[in-house]
């Protein structure tokens, strides 16, 4: 299924949408909770107790086949924990036992992406990949977060999508964006508005400390991975104390604020295309779109003014900016097939047909506890970003944003437009990301497009934290890196590790 997040143009936007968040299941509903024993005394988190079972024979529709090792249970939690009294809700989280039990140490919690996506098998995930060793000693522990998977979460369907004419004017597309989403965000918020407004990393964080008190240990480790590392920067901010050591992988942000995040992300944008910009130049007989570099790029910035001012359908496809955007981030072996769309577009041609996409639509399974739910939840995406975010919710901030990038850079500047936060009707204060005393770790890919390395800069700075460069376009892909040893080591001695590792990379 498609997911409505990803129709902004060019791989920068699908494959930010698809890594942060895959792709958009919701169904009709309400209010859903967990199907297993709840944990005993949720008001005391000391005496808190955890009923471990089998995933496999516990959960409805256990994803993974053939689990034998990996345990779930349920933690009882307040839904407001300025009402510790008040309502509850319950939390799924997951284990693999360390293989020797009598070298345990602190157990690994372990959040691989997000948000609205289920992350209770992280814990099996992390005892296959890259850093499967730290399972010899550490217990490696998942969860749900609140909104999410088996956890207690709202579904809400999104409706239909009203498009505009095929030659409408891009904002008329942006403020079509922009109406659906806040149409979304007031109707589905207001199914549980208590629910709703408790979505915020700061009680993700709150929730993930009483499943430590719950496990009995005194400090945890915690591995995130993409927007966890949001969850990761807040729970040290405000539980420092009962953190060890902390690792932190394509780091989010400090402060979410989408106008100046879409700005980075094109910044990332805007230097792949140079590689291909300059093929085009060296090409100038064949195509006739600029003998160098610079002129390529005015040529084709003034390509994709005329078309968001005037767009025209062709070929079976909208040809506006956006289109223009795409070609420039097709991959090298498609830079022909672009090139000669790019030309004969801008004699007021068509591109050539496309070739059809066959490939397979991606498998819808419903998960849950004691109910079927969804992998992914669009009402906590937005939620747990919002609540909290200090703007972005009106279509005149966006817009002046993205018009304002456009006019700074007229080839790549403003194809990103983020419109979740679009009229959200809450309002929470969020943690200031704090230095510590516990031992943070971050990694940023110098040339992912995902999570901008520029971020890991920014958590850098906001935390105190120790960067380290990892030279590759990955994202989230420690694990699978040369650089997963420096991990292991890590959560082994403490030992933080800067500069940077990869292919080219200065060794110490």
């Amino acid at each position: 299924m498609t997911d409505h997040r990803s129709e902004q143009p060019g791989p920068v936007r699908v494959a930010r949408r698809r890594a942060l968040a895959f792709s958009a299941v919701v169904l009709a509903g309400s209010q859903a909770s967990t199907g297993l024993a709840a944990a005993q005394d949720p008001g005391n988190p000391a005496r808190t107790g955890l009923k471990w079972q089998l995933c496999s024979t516990a959960a409805v529709d256990w994803p993974l086949k053939n689990d034998t090792r990996t345990e779930c249970a349920e933690l009882t939690v307040p839904l407001d924990y300025g009402k510790p009294e008040g309502r509850k809700i319950k939390i799924a989280v997951s284990r693999v036992q360390a293989t020797d039990r009598k070298a345990r140490e602190a157990p690994i919690v372990s959040l691989l992406g997000g948000p609205g996506l289920s992350n209770i098998t992280d814990s099996a995930s992390m005892a296959q990949r890259g850093l499967a060793t730290l399972n010899t000693d550490h217990d490696l522990i998942a969860l749900d977060l609140r909104g999410t998977g088996y956890s207690d979460h709202v579904v809400c369907a999104e409706n239909p999508r009203t498009e505009p004419a095929p030659t409408a004017p891009e904002k008329k597309f942006k403020k079509a964006d922009f109406d659906q989403q806040a149409e979304f965000n007031n109707r589905c918020a207001a199914v549980d508005p208590q629910f709703v407004r408790q979505i915020t990393p700061e009680n993700s964080a709150r929730d993930i400390d009483r499943l430590r008190a719950a496990l009995g240990a005194e400090r945890i480790n915690f591995y995130g991975a993409s927007f966890s590392t949001a969850i990761g920067m807040t729970y040290r901010s405000l539980f420092d104390r009962h953190t060890k050591r902390m690792w932190l992988d394509s780091v989010m942000p400090p402060t979410v604020h989408w106008p100046a995040m879409d700005g980075e992300t094109e910044a990332v944008g805007k230097e792949s295309t140079t590689p291909f910009l300059t093929w085009l130049a060296q090409r100038d007989a064949e195509h006739h779109l600029g003998a160098d570099e610079s002129t390529v790029r005015r040529r084709l910035g003034d390509l994709r003014g005329e078309l968001e001012r005037k767009p025209r359908t062709g070929g079976g496809v909208r040809l506006d900016g956006n289109w223009v955007v795409e070609q420039l981030y097709r991959p090298q072996e498609e830079w022909g097939d672009a090139a000669k769309s790019l030309a004969a577009v801008r004699d007021g041609g068509t591109p050539p047909t496309p070739r059809a996409d066959t490939a397979a639509p991606a498998p819808v399974r419903p998960l849950g506890l004691g109910n079927p739910r969804s992998r992914f939840n669009s009402l906590q995406y937005n939620a747990v970003f919002c609540n909290t975010a200090p703007a972005s919710r009106g279509f005149g901030e966006l817009w002046a944003a993205r018009e304002a990038r456009r006019e700074a850079d007229p080839l790549t500047g403003g194809n990103q437009f983020s419109p979740w936060c679009a009229k959200w009707p809450y309002k929470a204060p969020a943690a200031k990301p704090a230095y510590g005393n516990s031992a943070l770790q971050l990694s940023g890919h110098l040339y992912e497009s995902v999570t901008p390395h520029v971020w890991a800069e920014q958590a850098r700075d906001a935390t105190g934290g120790t960067l380290l460069t990892i030279l590759d376009d990955g994202h989230a892909s420690l694990p699978s890196s040369p650089c997963a040893d420096k991990a292991i080591t890590f959560f082994r001695t403490g030992r933080t590790a800067e500069g940077t590792c990869g292919e080219g990379a200065q060794q110490p």
